[in-house]
This record gives structure tokens, C-alpha cells and sequence, in this order.
């Protein structure tokens, strides 16, 4: 956390001022007027950078703030872009309907839940993406969710629970990677102890799914699926070679190709295959990876499906984006972070309070900053130097601050997260949320840990010693 020497830490009052307005600009902007919540967030900025301002901050310190935060998560904002165009590509060139059109014969309605949990936690640990996940395999899921008679919101929330538990544990994912060198924990170190909370969440989220499975489909029907795979076949030409473009994709990430070019590959082959398997033009390739794939079959059903992606789909994920990071980094340059700590750390007498105060203060970054790797920075920032005056390895904060940064942002419903969720297939944060069992879950684990002393690594003396000549 930045703080500077030659300036007083602002008082609390001043540094709850911010995230009052936010709060009471989110609430009028998303529940009573049902907007967007960009200006309640950029309204929180705004004063934020105001209230600095008046304290005595420069102008130039607090520009540095919300600067410094952006450029941070700038490799991040174009990867959203090239998701977009990876969804309007793949949907064009038959790769999800293929998936789609396969899976029917694949899953059956009874298990589809479970496996779906299960598969795209798979996805998500390859290729290190939830929202990569999200954007292929999940929109394909919907469609055969719909097919065999699913609730599609408890598919959103099978696909949101394995697509944020592959991701959370997968060496390349970015926000993996973010999380540790936050604090200097080495990666495999920090996805290593994460197993001791994830793996028993994932076991019992894939008990609830299955018997939700055969609760929604106790009658045995497995849906009637033919309207799909008509439509499938009467606009797409499906053939196994639309396989190879994700088989490309996982394969370079398995050999630890950066994720840009990674999926960079799968827009360029997945255009090839449009041009060569669907037989279209250049000029609809280059219009659908702008704007989207839309398709017109007649059917209202089939066309929401496959009508979707496309770089300006990701403007508003963006928007908000840059908008959240600005209320959060100029929050931390100008001290009103450390304020906060310093009232809450009267709280953590015990490493349970501790883990609770920590989650807590994750949970309200997503809520008021509305993005993910805010709700790991800036915690981690905070409460560092609380673990190390407690002798506890930060490997401990780490894996905490996934589970309440990191698990927790899908379920909010103006984060950027659920909105890119909401974009990619189309059930709303309010309507999946109580089906993401593992997102929540995995909270309700790290408490009961925390306040156990379960898995609760403590610094030895040598440690101890070598962290204090650090410091």
C-alpha cells in the first residue's frame, strides 16, 4: 500500500465518505432506477479524489493514484477484448454449436449439473481463464441446459462455480498470479494451500449439484432437444474439425504460451474455419468480430443463443472497469485505505476474526470498486502487515483473499464479472448467484478453517526473524 511519509493518515470519518456515496449511489443507480452502475462508481471516485483533495493531497498525487491502478490491469483489458471477439468467432465458424450439437449426445439431464461443474472447472484449470471458459464452453452449456430442460440459472451457477474454481487454481490465470505477487508469495506455494479450502468445497458443490440434478429431472425426461439440433444443422455445418481451433487453444497453454497470443490463435483459426467450413466472406468476419454474430434462423430461442460477442460487447465491462479502479487506487494512494485498517484491525484478535475481517473486507471492495483484482490488491495491501505482526505466513492471506476477492465477484450484480457473465449467457447475477454454490461455499470453508485453526500456517522463529529484517 502506498502511503506517504511526509503526509497524516486521514481520519476514518474521511475515508468512509467515499464509500458512503458509492453505497448510495449503487443503490438508487441498480435497484431504484435500475441503471448501469458506471456513474455511482465514477460519483465515488470523483469524491474520493475530492475529499484527498480537501485534506491536502495534490492534484497530481491523486491523479497518480487512479493511473497507477489502471495501468496495472491494462493486459487484462485487452484480453477481455479478444474474449469478445473469441465468442463472435466461435459462434460464427460452428465451434459452440458443434459443442453444443455433440454435448446433446453427451450428457444426460440427471447428471448434466455435476458434469458441467466438472468440466468447466477442467476448462478453466487449462486454459488459467474463467471468462474464456464462461464465453465458449458456457454458452454452449445454456443451449444444451435448455435442450434437455435444465433450469438455465442453475446451469449459469454449475458453470460460474467450475469456471471461477479452475481459474482460481490454475498457474495461468492472471488473477492467480496477481494474488500472490501482491504480497511475495511464490505461486505454487499460494495455489498449494488453497487446496486445503477448494478441493472439500468442490467435492460438496458436486453433491448439491447432483442432487439438484435429480430434483429438476425426476421424471427421468431428458428434454426434447430436437429443436436444437435442427436448427444447429440447418444453419451451421458441423464437422470435427471445428474441434481443432480449442484443441490448439488448450494445447498452447499447456505449453505456457502467454494468453494474448493464446487466444489471439483461436480468433485466427476459428476465422479460418468460418471461412472454410461455414463458407463465409471476410467482410461478415471482420463485421461479427466488431460487433457480434447475429443470427437470423427464426427461431426466438436460437437466435438470443447464438446472437452474441463481438469487441463492443466488452465496452461496458471495460467502461466499468476503469471507472472502479480509479475509486480504488485513489483510495490507496491517498492514505484513506490504511485509515480503514486501522479501524478494523481493533477486530482481529483472533486469526478466525482475522480471516473473517479480511473476507469481509473483499467482499465490500467487490461491492463498492465493483471489480475482482481490486477486491485482492487492495486487502492484501491492507492487512499484510497484521499477518506478519502475527506471525502467520502470508500464504494464509492469499488464499483468503481468493476466496472473498476472487470467489465472490461473480455473485455481485454490477461487478464487472457478472456483467461480462450476464453479457456471455444472459442470466442476470440475482437469478445464478444461489446456484453458484461453490462460489459462496468456498467463503463458508475459510471461515470455518480460519476460526478451526485448520491449515493455518504459522512463521517460524527463522521466519520471523527474516521478516523483520525485511521490513
Amino acid at each position: 500500500m502506498y502511503k506517504r511519509e511526509d503526509h497524516p493518515t486521514p481520519p476514518y470519518w474521511l475515508a468512509l465518505i467515499p464509500l458512503i456515496i458509492t453505497g448510495v449511489a449503487l443503490g438508487f443507480s441498480v435497484f431504484v432506477f435500475e441503471a448501469e452502475p458506471h456513474f455511482a462508481l465514477l460519483l465515488g471516485a470523483a469524491s474520493a479524489g475530492l475529499s484527498a483533495y480537501i485534506y491536502g493531497y495534490s492534484w497530481d498525487n491523486i491523479k497518480e493514484g487512479f493511473k497507477d491502478a489502471i495501468a496495472r490491469t491494462i493486459p487484462s483489458l485487452v484480453i477481455l477484448l479478444i474474449i469478445g471477439m473469441l465468442m463472435a468467432v466461435w459462434i460464427a465458424s460452428g465451434i459452440v454449436p458443434a459443442l453444443m450439437y455433440f454435448g446433446f449426445d453427451f450428457f444426460v439431464a440427471r447428471w448434466f449439473l455435476p458434469l458441467i461443474l466438472l468440466f468447466s472447472s477442467l476448462m478453466a484449470l487449462i486454459t488459467g481463464s474463467s471468462w474464456s471458459t464462461i464465453g465458449t464452453i458456457g454458452v454452449a452449456a445454456m443451449g444444451v441446459s435448455e435442450g434437455l430442460g435444465v433450469p438455465l440459472a442453475m446451469t449459469a451457477g454449475a458453470v460460474v462455480s467450475g469456471s471461477f474454481f479452475g481459474d482460481k487454481l490454475s498457474p495461468m490465470s492472471d488473477s492467480t498470479n496477481l494474488t500472490p505477487s501482491v504480497l511475495g508469495v511464490r505461486l505454487y506455494e499460494h495455489i498449494g494451500h488453497m487446496l486445503y479450502t477448494t478441493l472439500p468445497s468442490l467435492g460438496l458443490s458436486a453433491v448439491i449439484f447432483t442432487i439438484m440434478g435429480f430434483m429438476v429431472t425426476g421424471n427421468g425426461n431428458d428434454g426434447d432437444v430436437s429443436m436444437y439440433t435442427e436448427g444447429i444443422t440447418s444453419h451451421f455445418n458441423i464437422s470435427l474439425w471445428l474441434f481443432l481451433p480449442p484443441a490448439v487453444v488448450v494445447f498452447l497453454i499447456v505449453k505456457k504460451v502467454p494468453a494474448i497470443p493464446s487466444l489471439i490463435s483461436g480468433v485466427l483459426l476459428g476465422g479460418i474455419a468460418y471461412l472454410v467450413l461455414q463458407g463465409g466472406s471476410l467482410s461478415n468476419l471482420i463485421e461479427f468480430i466488431h460487433s457480434g454474430f447475429v443470427l437470423d434462423s427464426g427461431n426466438e430461442e436460437l437466435n438470443e443463443l447464438f446472437s452474441r460477442g463481438g469487441m463492443e460487447s466488452m465496452y461496458n465491462i471495460i467502461a466499468l472497469a476503469l471507472v472502479s479502479l480509479a475509486l480504488g487506487g485513489i483510495m490507496d494512494r491517498t492514505g484513506m485505505l490504511h485509515s480503514i485498517v486501522l479501524l478494523l484491525s481493533r477486530f482481529v484478535t483472533t486469526t478466525g476474526n482475522l480471516t473473517v475481517t479480511v473476507l469481509g473486507t473483499s467482499i465490500l471492495v467487490n461491492i463498492f470498486g465493483a471489480n475482482q483484482y481490486l477486491a485482492v490488491i487492495l486487502p492484501g495491501q491492507m492487512f499484510e502487515q497484521i499477518y506478519r505482526d502475527k506471525k502467520l505466513k502470508l500464504r494464509n492471506l492469499t488464499r483468503t483473499l481468493e476466496a472473498g476477492g476472487t470467489m465472490t465477484a461473480p455473485l455481485i450484480p454490477w461487478n464487472s464479472s457478472a456483467v461480462f457473465i450476464y453479457s456471455a449467457l444472459g442470466v442476470s447475477a440475482t437469478a445464478y448467484a444461489p446456484f453458484a454454490v461453490l462460489c459462496w461455499l468456498n467463503v463458508v470453508v475459510a471461515v470455518v478453517f480460519g476460526y478451526a485453526g485448520i491449515a493455518i500456517h504459522k512463521l517460524s522463529e527463522d521466519e520471523v526473524q527474516e521478516s523483520e529484517d525485511q521490513q
